[in-house]
């Protein structure tokens, strides 16, 4: 791209591997408008997930519905934590008493509704929305058994547990909105009115940061408009995510990325984190008729 194409912001502090992944990101969001698709999924080119994705995917659209309906009907109250919960109180506890159980209900035709713009489903951490007993704020599926046991529930090895693993009983799904501390876009789910946000906010009103750094904080509510006919304009996404992810970043033999190093921890085993029954681990089995499936991160 020439110099004058970019958006106003400090691109020139990027690195070539994120500035190329924003483009490549920009570039299907504006094909997502041009060509008015309600909605579309946009995958990163090294992601897995479980065989299962269907009955996992059921339960997110469920979710997706709820958490909409609780951020109408509390006017996004679920933001902000109340004064009286203080950090003596047991965490356990107060997860609990921020949290509902997702119900099994008749899914409609329009199975995500569109109270939403953006479904996070595949990342590489999430912060939970603060504990909130008197508006709960979370979702929660019991005795998943897509979600691996807690010891396992961690980005790396090397990694601290996720928060999850420790907050609630073993092989639980968490669905909430996003903070502004959700990283990485391995894949996600647009609306066509999501689409035009993104394209605008993080395509033509400025560029300052990777792609996902600069989506978490626009559905973190941190983007915050300059010009004087956007101020009366609510800057935020209704973003929707899950924990433990339905899509993981796969790791080959050789744990390489054209983004970004690999950080302090090292390279990640080879293998998907979060997922039990890998598409990838599995294609030979798929494609030789095997009836067994190869699991990863038992019990």
């Amino acid at each position: 791209m020439q110099e004058k194409a970019y958006p106003p912001g400090n691109h020139r502090s990027m690195s070539s591997g994120n500035l190329g992944s924003w483009r490549a990101h920009m570039d299907i969001i504006r094909e997502i408008v041009v060509q008015n698709l309600s909605t579309a999924l946009v995958l990163e080119d090294d992601v897995d997930w479980d065989v299962r994705i269907r009955t996992q995917l059921l339960s997110f659209s469920q979710a997706t519905r709820k958490l909409s309906s609780l951020a109408q009907e509390l006017g996004h109250e679920q933001d902000i934590p109340p004064a009286f919960e203080t950090k003596s109180q047991n965490p356990v506890e107060l997860a609990k008493r921020s949290s509902l159980p997702l119900m099994s209900t008749v899914t409609p035709k329009d199975a995500y509704g569109r109270d939403w713009d953006v479904l996070w489903l595949g990342h590489c951490g999430a912060n939970l929305p603060p504990p909130s007993p008197a508006h709960r704020n979370r979702l929660i599926l019991l005795n998943d058994v897509t979600v691996p046991a807690p010891k396992h529930l961690r980005l790396r090895e090397s990694s601290s547990p996720d928060p999850i693993a420790t907050l609630y009983p073993p092989h639980t799904r968490v669905y909430h909105q996003t903070s502004n501390s959700t990283f990485c876009t391995l894949a996600y789910a647009v609306t066509q009115g999501g689409a035009r946000k993104i394209l605008f906010e993080l395509g033509v009103r400025a560029l300052s940061k990777g792609f996902d750094f600069a989506l978490s904080d626009y559905c973190g509510g941190l983007v915050k408009g300059d010009e004087a006919q956007w101020r009366s304009v609510e800057r935020k996404l209704n973003c929707v995510t899950v924990q433990p992810p339905l899509f993981s970043h796969h790791w080959n033999e050789r744990g390489k990325s054209d983004i970004m190093g690999l950080g302090i921890g090292g390279r990640p085993e080879a293998g998907s984190r979060y997922v039990i029954r890998s598409v990838r681990a599995n294609l030979e089995g798929f494609a030789e008729g095997s009836d067994t499936l190869f699991e990863q991160w038992s019990d």
